[in-house]
């Protein structure tokens, strides 16, 4: 099973508000816990950097031939947080949502303006995959009308993130030349 980094952001943001129960999609919550969010990709694009050579190469470790050689890709993804609460009894709803996306905002804004990247960790993968971030950037809130449908009446918000990282992408050497000969023929 290979990592999802929607899953490690999940997972990042659960462990920024207590008690926010994270979920793919809202049929996902079907025990009606709250606070709620859903997370939604919207884009998801990546490109090449630099002019088409290769960045890095890395060697075996037996005899230093060259293994592998790759290039660097720039990856964007972004993201939707769709918060949705019902009021309690000492606070409303729209309080709740608003105060959990504030919360989640404050948290991406200070890793976007931190110079060291962050690595997020899939631990829903079997062995847990590692995500290295360059930037988590908060793109804005949007205000989304409450959900009056059902009991309770669910007050929501969204915040939309855009995570951006380098993806190495490695290919095997096919030929590996231990030694070259040169003659010069005469003719």
């Amino acid at each position: 099973m290979s990592g999802s980094l929607k899953r490690a952001l999940a997972l990042w943001a659960a462990s920024q508000v207590d008690g926010l129960h994270v979920y793919a999609d809202d049929l996902a919550n079907v025990k009606h816990r709250y606070p709620c969010c859903t997370v939604i990709e919207l884009t998801h694009g990546v490109e090449p950097l630099g002019c088409g050579k290769r960045d890095f190469i890395t060697r075996r470790a037996d005899n230093g031939f060259v293994a592998t050689v790759g290039k660097l890709h720039r990856s964007e993804e972004t993201f939707r947080l769709t918060v949705s609460s019902p009021s309690e009894a000492e606070r409303h709803g729209q309080e709740i949502v608003d105060a959990i996306l504030q919360s989640l905002e404050v948290s991406a804004l200070a890793a976007w303006l931190s110079a060291d990247p962050m690595e997020w960790i899939d631990r829903g993968s079997d062995p847990p995959v590692s995500f290295r971030l360059e930037s988590v950037k908060p793109l804005g809130r949007q205000s989304i009308p409450p959900d009056i449908t059902g009991e309770p009446f669910l007050y929501r918000g969204a915040l939309t993130l855009s995570l951006r990282r380098m993806l190495p992408i490695e290919r095997a050497v096919e030929h590996v030349m231990e030694r070259i000969h040169l003659s010069k023929e005469k003719r």
